[in-house]
């Protein structure tokens, strides 16, 4: 089975599972950093467009389109089973919606927009390359992008961790590997290189983080199976972690530490 048949396979068949497996604690705890970074550059002064690539079940335009009434949306993904709860979740908004069954890899809209996401598509994606350059075709000038991938350095301490050396030798020689024998193949990203990238595609980064950069997953289940993991230690002080992350993700020093890495563009 080629790459992308997989990949469509598992988001089918997680489709509805998907929003429930990331309210646990841990997944959270991401998704709310990084909804502390998106909603930071969505103004509330004027009317906006918002493309999503990768949109799957359209978890962050809900999120977006209930706190900004002053915007609407065009949601990509492949996956019918993902779009179908899209659908079912944005029911109420369908006035501002506009969702599309298609590769992102073809992509050619008519349309630009002034604000881009392609969130957790980079781990699924061949070439992070290609996918910046549709973002780049796709966004206004002065559009802002917003993208988000696998940090390789954590994909790479976590199979060291794990003793995982054959993986540990695909992160190092193609930046591909596995995490988990849930997750199909993903694609590392190292955030120089997709700054690079992004600067080649003229879009301009004037933001970069990892996160979450303090509290990660998997270190204590690799080394210490029978002892407390960061799922369990979240439940009690879920504020208190939340806040510690939201200060250090805030030093662009600390970005290769984030299990997450994101990268906010501007187009020049």
């Amino acid at each position: 089975m080629r790459e992308k048949e997989i990949i469509l396979k598992h988001f089918n068949d997680i489709s509805t599972k998907y929003d429930e497996n990331n309210k646990k604690l841990y997944w959270k705890l991401a998704d709310d950093l990084l909804w502390e970074i998106i909603k930071k550059y969505i103004p509330r002064n004027k009317s906006i467009t918002f493309l999503e690539l990768g949109a799957g079940t359209g978890e962050w335009a809900y999120k977006i389109l209930k706190e900004f009434d002053n915007t609407r949306c065009v949601l990509v993904d492949f996956s019918d089973n993902m779009l179908s709860q899209a659908e079912l979740k944005l029911e109420k908004f369908k006035d501002r919606v506009k969702i599309i069954n298609s590769d992102i890899k073809n992509l050619k809209l008519d349309e630009q927009f002034d604000i881009i996401l392609n969130i957790y598509v980079l781990p699924f994606f061949d070439s992070a390359d290609k996918l910046i350059e549709i973002v780049y075709s796709h966004l206004k000038s002065k559009g802002i992008s917003i993208s988000v991938g696998e940090n390789f350095y954590n994909g790479l301490a976590l199979n060291i961790l794990k003793g995982n050396t054959s993986e540990v030798k695909n992160v190092v020689e193609k930046e591909i590997g596995t995490l988990s024998r849930y997750v199909p193949q993903l694609h590392f990203n190292k955030i120089d290189e997709l700054e690079k990238i992004h600067k080649n595609h003229d879009i301009m980064p004037i933001f970069k983080c990892g996160y979450p950069v303090v509290s990660l997953i998997g270190v204590e289940e690799a080394l210490t199976p029978n002892k407390n993991t960061i799922s369990k230690i979240l439940v009690d002080n879920y504020d208190y972690i939340f806040n510690i992350e939201m200060q250090y993700i805030q030093n662009e020093d600390l970005c290769n530490r984030g299990k997450y890495i994101c990268i906010v563009g501007v187009k020049i």
